[in-house]
């Protein structure tokens, strides 16, 4: 084969089967949009939320916020932050409300 062709029976490098567009980025935050709204939905009422495990809520908007970071969405992070935040001060949790406030602030920094 001439220096331009692929030996036989070679595979193309990784970066040749990546590919990535608009849509489908959008397909991929879909479901991270879709879980933020229903959080949204459920603390938008005060008091504590009736959730199976308040816990679990927590570490899914920990995860949440985490997820938009990795797509480079801060705005949404924000978002999915202070909806931590806003649940652990209804469940009393200062500590947690703590660590929301400075992933809060760690995020506006790198908005800077």
């Amino acid at each position: 084969p001439g220096w331009d062709q692929e030996p036989e029976g070679e595979r193309p490098e990784a970066r040749d089967g990546i590919r990535c567009s608009l849509s489908s980025d959008s397909a991929l935050s879909k479901p991270l949009d879709e879980a933020f709204a229903l959080w949204k939905k459920l603390l938008e009422k005060p008091g504590v939320p009736s959730v199976r495990s308040p816990e679990q809520t927590l570490s899914s908007l920990q995860l949440l916020a985490a997820l938009y970071r990795l797509q480079d969405k801060p705005i949404q992070a924000l978002e999915s932050l202070l909806l931590l935040r806003s649940l652990c001060r209804r469940l009393g949790d200062g500590l947690g409300a703590a660590d929301a406030l400075s992933q809060i602030s760690r995020t506006l920094l790198q908005l800077g």
